[in-house]
């Protein structure tokens, strides 16, 4: 991909407002531990600025998970504002009941209760707009049953609320030869492309709600063509959840 449409993206990025009565379009991220939520913040941070942003703390490995339950992050421009859009960055979805985040707290995060101490109903600033699904290119076909539910029980809460969903496939690089060697056969990859219709069969997710990103997790600089899978995911979160917003009659319901 040229650097003229990663700086297309860019400004598409940079240009965007939320054309509802809301300060921010807000992405909900949730998913296995390890899958890689942190650090595509951190990507498109890191994207966003042209340099390696490690603000959300990020899992070093695939063990138990390490953001606290729910977290908010917002991105920097280079005026000193932010931009139009907020990550929440829950804590892995495990296979246990005693560890990891609860579906009824990723319901909760859902429908805006993500303040602490709240007093009044949330409002359509407070609630998730899009809802994306993080999982590791290694994991899609080994998620374990019980994990497998949690996920279709909190898609199935969003569908209620209509708000739209994606997923990410992350660590594609060390899933295939072909994309480590060079990041723009993504796409072209036979093996992604399988556990793409892996996962879209496994989830119940259209296959056209499924991408493949590559997170900065060692690079001590970022990288054009890293850049524009990021940011392109990005603008399809942006676009789907706008879309979501522009339903909405109401900016309180």
């Amino acid at each position: 991909m040229s650097a003229v449409s990663v700086r297309a993206r860019l400004q598409l990025v940079r240009d965007y407002k939320p054309h509802k009565d809301v300060q921010h379009l807000r992405i909900l991220l949730y998913g296995p531990p390890g899958a890689g939520k942190s650090s595509f913040i951190n990507s498109v941070d890191s994207a966003l600025r042209g340099k390696i942003a490690t603000r959300a703390s990020a899992a070093a490995n695939s063990g138990d998970s390490f953001t606290i339950a729910c977290r908010t992050y917002k991105i920097q421009r280079e005026d000193k504002n932010f931009y139009s859009f907020v990550f929440n960055d829950t804590m892995g979805l495990e296979r246990g009941a005693e560890r990891g985040i609860h579906v009824e707290d990723i319901k909760l995060a859902i429908s805006g209760h993500v303040k602490e101490g709240y007093t009044q109903p949330p409002t359509l600033d407070d609630k998730a707009h899009i809802l994306v699904l993080v999982i590791r290119a290694d994991s899609v076909s080994i998620i374990d049953d019980k994990t497998v539910m949690k996920m279709k029980d909190v898609r199935a809460a969003a569908r209620d609320k209509g708000i739209p969903q994606i997923a990410l496939i992350t660590k594609i690089d060390e899933a295939c030869p072909e994309v480590k060697k060079d990041i723009k056969n993504a796409y072209r990859s036979k093996h992604l492309n399988q556990l793409m219709e892996t996962a879209s069969m496994n989830l119940g997710i259209p296959l056209n709600c499924i991408f493949l990103v590559k997170n900065y997790h060692k690079e001590t600089d970022t990288n054009n063509d890293v850049d524009s899978l990021i940011l392109s995911v990005l603008k399809k979160i942006i676009d789907y959840g706008e879309d979501y917003l522009n339903d909405q009659n109401d900016p309180d319901l």
